[in-house]
């Protein structure tokens, strides 16, 4: 295979260099003390729910009913065997993950061709095609719903977890194309430059060279796209009711109902439900943050 001479190298590893450079600012002792006393508030707020999920999902249902706010007198881990279960949350999981695995396929491929190609070549109209996918970031799914569940009942495309992956792919790709091209101008055109010269294709510059400085950008929208991918309910109601192949949230659902409910099962299940999330999160925040900022910065 043929590989990039020298010179494109040595700036392809300059690049690197700069992007990684960060500065630091100095703070005083006041703004520190209140900086740390505001992220405490902060934090407490956000943890808070989760605290009374994990306290609820220990209880029993008379338990739960009768002291909503205190805490668990015994620890019953037997709801979340039973919200695994009875509540088949693999089926659930492993519906999720389909859908999510085709909308990052559609969403990466889609967003990084065209990002590339509206953030690197000139041609007439390029403005117009980047302003009406970006449009698409105005339109709330709520305002799509109808047109969605009538185009997917008359193709007969319901109960179908690769259609779903597709309409999540599809209001995922202006965000995406948003985010990607500001990321890739940050990349500098000398780069480019000095590829053609050592007699690269346009294609081998998007994949050689574009593409691998663009990795913690399109980590980052893979991430954004799991995360609302994993939480969707809305189109997932209108698209899914078969049980076989309903995805998580409404599954999750699936533990109250007219005649009964189980609602320390159903917190356990929203505790499993969360954890893929927040581990998936914390392990390539750095990441986030690091495409966040990068792609903030046009050059």
């Amino acid at each position: 295979m043929e590989t990039l001479n020298l010179s494109t190298r040595k700036s392809i590893s300059a690049f690197k260099l700069t992007k990684n450079t960060t500065s630091s600012l100095k703070v005083s002792k006041k703004a520190k003390v209140f900086i740390y006393i505001f992220m405490i508030i902060i934090a407490v707020i956000v943890l808070l729910p989760l605290i009374w999920l994990i306290s609820s999902s220990l209880k029993t249902q008379a338990e739960l009913t009768a002291n909503v706010w205190g805490l668990p007198k015994f620890l019953h881990f037997e709801n979340y065997v039973n919200a695994w279960k009875r509540g088949r949350m693999s089926v659930y999981i492993n519906n999720s993950l389909i859908a999510i695995i085709v909308t990052i396929i559609i969403t990466v491929v889609t967003s990084t061709t065209l990002s590339f190609v509206l953030s690197r070549l000139k041609f007439k109209g390029n403005r117009i095609i980047y302003y009406i996918v970006i449009i698409g970031m105005m339109i709330p799914i709520h305002a799509a719903v109808i047109p969605l569940y009538i185009l997917a009942m008359n193709m007969k495309l319901q109960n179908n977890l690769i259609a779903l992956g597709f309409i999540y792919a599809a209001f995922r790709i202006s965000a995406s194309v948003f985010f990607l091209e500001s990321y890739m101008k940050t990349i500098p055109k000398e780069l480019e430059e000095s590829a053609i010269i050592d007699g690269c294709s346009l294609w081998r510059i998007f994949l050689k060279i574009i593409l691998p400085l663009s990795k913690d950008g399109v980590i980052t929208i893979v991430i954004l796209a799991v995360i609302a991918c994993w939480n969707e309910l809305l189109v997932a109601m209108l698209m899914l009711n078969e049980p076989f192949v309903k995805t998580l949230p409404i599954g999750l659902m699936g533990f109250v109902t007219e005649y009964n409910a189980e609602y320390t099962q159903m917190c356990a299940g929203l505790v499993i439900a969360c954890l893929p999330g927040l581990i998936f999160y914390a392990l390539l925040q750095e990441r986030i943050i690091k495409g966040m900022t990068v792609g903030a910065i046009k050059g």
